[in-house]
């Protein structure tokens, strides 16, 4: 009676850890979701859509700088939609979507894991999610990909209550099908590919019945009742179009052309989820057998193959049975998306994005289980003293870095506290390794990453890269936000520019571009270069509303970067930078 009391009151306190952790990922998720950079290019086509589909009332054709945009399903502008009408057009709004699903896909993931797992890794696994840079930018970014990667973990959490219940109940198997539809509606076929797939893999290797188990006659029905509506009405009211577009740029375009196989993605999944990967890989080496290749040869090169061959044969069939059958579902789910991805040959490193559920649980598996095994123990040290060196290496170059940069124009003092934070942790981390206090290890892990990437995020790089656009924008807005907008020769800026005000801004490349654009008795907008604006045009009826200064493009290489740090800083900052002009036609 005594246990089950303590196991009641470890759950709660787990439960109520979880819960605080939630808040603090919501905030550090949310912390100035306005600033650019960074942002991703793709933000725009949403940010810009979603407001001419709120302002038009058409709900079922986003359009895109007055062109239709049939690239992605429906859903995930019919939230975001949502979320300007509670909280008005604007890129935080638009952005609201994304960090509330991925604050929901952490505790999802606790949930998920203690199904698969105990209460310890579960715990585990939701500190060391958000902790991945991939997941925690792309939550703060106003694109699709957070939403689906919410929908296959929900669709894979609903296989594995129907897999615990021993596929007896009706209702799992449903919502399985239907949160896999769902997030075909939000991206795509990887929604479906990807949960379905893994779980059929799984049921293979572990001689379950597939066809029985998941009752695949009913899945097709639940997908066909979700995905069919929005389909048949989009080539009901667009015809050809709609349906040239997907069989097209949607299945052709990205099934057929002559981007070769590469690694490409197993590159991605390492260098995106560090410095978790590194104990994800002692794991991997250990459970496969694959550390018997480390081992030093005792008769020769053939008693060494035989020797390795036999340890990843034994491993193997121990990783196959029941006892360790949820490890296995983790594999098999990190093995589907790469696969996939790798076939598709579209390299995003986004697309990686579902695999890392799979590999914070592993990670958390293996923290937990340390406590009561030595498996893994030198691999842990290593990749414990290799993450603390990290750390340490980051508190130096950032602390440089800032430095440097103080010498050009005013840093905040306040900056240098992401220095003080890695250097702490990292001297954390080789103390709690000597203590073996794996779980407060993990938190110190796990807090100090998305303290770092919320304030890299909200502060340090939006005031050291300098763009004109935010003050620009806000300008444009309480001008006259209907009016049209422009850029001249700016490049990337265009996209920045529409992501922060929200609508169409045209890109300019030639004078009579920028004549014919001004020449208009309605008010219109055009961001350039003041060295173009003075030498090309400054005969046109335009005024200077603002401005503001750029980095100039180059490489500051190192003995320029040695020459500010001897003179204290440049002669002049407009040795590196170049002024940006807002100028307008009324």
């Amino acid at each position: 009676m005594l246990t089950s009391l303590q196991n009641l009151l470890n759950k709660k306190t787990n439960n109520q850890l979880v819960f605080l952790w939630l808040i603090v990922c919501f905030f550090a998720l949310s912390y100035k979701l306005g600033e650019v950079p960074p942002y991703h290019s793709d933000e725009n086509y949403y940010v810009e859509s979603v407001r001419t589909m709120v302002e038009s009332g058409d709900y079922l054709t986003p359009m895109y700088h007055d062109e239709k945009r049939f690239s992605k399903p429906i859903l995930y502008y019919w939230l975001m939609s949502v979320s300007y009408k509670i909280f008005g057009v604007s890129l935080v709004s638009a952005r609201l979507t994304s960090v509330f699903f991925g604050t929901l896909t952490i505790a999802l993931l606790y949930f998920l894991s203690n199904r698969l797992f105990e209460e310890q890794t579960a715990l585990y696994s939701s500190l060391i999610l958000p902790a991945m840079y991939m997941h925690f930018q792309i939550s703060r970014w106003a694109t699709t990909d957070i939403v689906m990667n919410f929908f296959i973990l929900l669709s894979i959490y609903y296989f594995l209550c129907s897999y615990k219940n021993d596929f007896k109940g009706k209702a799992e198997i449903s919502l399985f099908y239907l949160a896999a539809a769902m997030g075909f509606m939000t991206k795509g076929p990887p929604a479906v590919i990807i949960p379905i797939l893994t779980a059929v893999i799984f049921l293979l290797i572990t001689g379950r019945g597939v066809w029985s188990k998941m009752q695949i006659g009913k899945g097709l029905v639940i997908l066909a009742l979700v995905i069919l509506p929005w389909f048949s009405m989009m080539f009901f009211l667009h015809g050809d179009e709609f349906k040239n577009h997907i069989v097209g740029a949607e299945i052709t375009n990205r099934l057929v052309h002559d981007t070769p196989f590469s690694l490409y993605f197993f590159g991605a999944l390492f260098r995106y989820n560090l410095p978790w990967i590194l104990f994800f890989l002692v794991v991997f080496f250990h459970q496969s057998g694959l550390q018997s290749c480390f081992i030093k040869p005792a008769s020769g090169l053939s008693g060494y193959l035989k020797n390795v061959s036999h340890s990843i044969s034994n491993h193997i069939k121990v990783l196959f049975r029941k006892v360790n059958e949820p490890i296995l579902f983790c594999y098999i789910w990190i093995f589907v998306c790469l696969a996939l991805f790798t076939i598709v040959r579209t390299e995003h490193s986004r697309y990686m994005l579902p695999a890392s559920p799979a590999v914070a649980m592993i990670v958390a598996k293996f923290f937990s289980d340390l406590r009561y095994a030595d498996l893994g123990r030198a691999g842990y040290k290593l990749s414990s003293l290799v993450t603390a060196v990290i750390f340490f290496g980051i508190a130096i170059t950032s602390g440089g870095a800032l430095y440097v940069l103080n010498q050009i124009y005013d840093i905040p003092y306040v900056y240098f506290l992401l220095s003080a934070v890695f250097l702490v942790a990292g001297i954390c981390i080789i103390r709690l390794v000597k203590k073996r206090q794996y779980g407060k290890q993990v938190f110190v892990i796990s807090f100090s990453l998305v303290f770092a990437f919320s304030f890299l995020s909200g502060e340090i790089i939006p005031h050291i890269n300098r763009y004109p656009m935010k003050k620009f924008s806000t300008k444009i807005i309480a001008e006259n936000n209907s009016a049209y907008v422009a850029v001249y020769q700016l490049g990337n800026q265009r996209a920045r520019l529409g992501v922060l005000t929200g609508q169409k801004v045209f890109g300019l490349s030639q004078p009579n571009e920028v004549q014919k654009f001004v020449d208009t008795n309605e008010q219109v907008f055009i961001v350039m270069r003041e060295k173009s604006f003075k030498e090309n045009f400054s005969s046109l009826p335009l005024k200077v509303l603002g401005q503001d200064i750029a980095w100039l493009r180059g490489d500051f290489d190192r003995k320029k970067i040695e020459g500010f740090i001897s003179k204290g800083g440049p002669d002049d900052i407009s040795e590196l930078t170049e002024r940006i002009y807002l100028l307008s036609n009324k």
